[in-house]
Parts: C-alpha cells; structure tokens; sequence
C-alpha cells in the first residue's frame, strides 16, 4: 500500500465546500473565527504565523461583516478553509501531541503564502480606514 504525501493544497481544495458552507451562516463564521482565535492565542508552534493568521483572521472577519469586499469569494474560501483546518483537533497530526500544530502551520503557511497580496491589500485598507 503507497503512503500518501502530505499535500496542503489538497487538504485545503478539500475543505472547500465546508468552507463556502460557514461563509453562507455568519454565527457558525463568528463561532469559527472565536474559535480559531482562541486556538492561536499563546501558542509557540504558531509564533512566527500568529501576525498573518491575525490579519487572515481580521480580513475574514471584516468579509462577513460586509466591511471589506476588495477579494474574491475564492480567496476567502480558501483563507476559511485554513480556519476550519486549524480549528479542528482530529486532523493529521492531532493537535494534543507536543508537535500537533505542525500539519496546521503547514497548511496556514502554504495558504498564506498564497494569500500574500491579498493580506498586504488588505492590510494597507485597515491601516488607511481606521
């Protein structure tokens, strides 16, 4: 039996759909985005990502709200689909093990690598509008 490679963009296309399901409910949004900021609060294995997993949060936020609108429904998409992936604690590393939150970074990283030009667009709108 061939053992599958760890693929980010394939955990993220398929997670896809759950995440179109939250950006259609905006309480199960705002209970994901809560849940996931909980999650990345004073957690050392996400230090080096927590400004961008902070604005990815901020930027999903203000999508739901209808406050920031400059991105496409497939770019917030997949920005949720890094949430949802984050949020749960059964994924491929389980997150209570002492190296549980490298799957997440990597997934995050590769989505948020992606992501760069829309987080910096968004980013310079926060900082003019507020």
């Amino acid at each position: 039996m061939k053992k599958k490679k760890f693929d980010p963009a394939r955990i993220t296309q398929g997670l896809m759909g759950k995440a179109k399901e939250y950006m259609g409910d905006s309480e199960r949004m705002k209970d994901l985005l809560s849940s996931a900021s909980i999650k990345v609060k004073d957690n050392d294995q996400l230090s080096g990502m927590i400004e961008d997993i902070g604005l990815a949060l901020s930027l999903t936020r203000d999508f739901s709200r209808k406050t920031y609108r400059d991105i496409s429904k497939g770019s917030i998409a997949s920005i949720v689909a890094g949430i949802i992936y984050l949020v749960n604690p059964v994924d491929i590393i389980p997150d209570f093990l002492m190296t549980g939150f490298l799957d997440d970074a990597a997934v995050l990283g590769y989505i948020l690598t992606r992501m760069r030009d829309e987080l910096d667009k968004y980013k310079h709108w926060k900082d003019v509008n507020r």
